[in-house]
């Protein structure tokens, strides 16, 4: 699974924000999201793990899935993602850090895809009769 500190950075990147930008678009210190994109905290060597809330903010300002980042922190536990496919977790993980018009299209793709196969199996099955 990804880490918080990994999302953060790389989406700050992608997004060509600077630590003050990003951490404004959030509503947090700069000073705080340098630590969170670092991950430890250097003085101590702990695991930087923001509430909840922070957690909120940054899904929020990210147009991110507010349960998957509970997740990527531990507050949630994954049992339930365990019992899917390796390549559904890797989607899911993948629309969980999309922005919601993003996922929206994804899905439209998605629902395509089945929509083609039930025709082509619908013509198979025609051309058999």
């Amino acid at each position: 699974m990804m880490t918080l500190a990994y999302l953060l950075s790389e989406k700050r990147k992608a997004d060509r924000l600077s630590l003050r930008e990003a951490a404004q678009l959030i509503g947090i210190s700069h000073g705080y999201l340098d630590k969170l994109e670092k991950g430890v905290d250097s003085r101590t060597g702990t695991k930087n793990n923001p509430t909840p809330e922070t957690l909120q903010m940054i899904a929020t300002a990210y147009h991110w899935d507010y349960q998957y980042l509970l997740k990527v922190c531990g507050y949630i536990n994954e049992e339930k993602e365990e019992a899917l496919s390796p390549n559904l977790k890797g989607l899911l993980d993948t629309c969980r850090t999309m922005s919601d018009n993003d996922v929206y299209f994804v899905k439209k793709f998605a629902d395509f895809i089945v929509h083609e196969n039930q025709r082509k199996y619908d013509l198979t099955k025609n051309k058999s009769k």
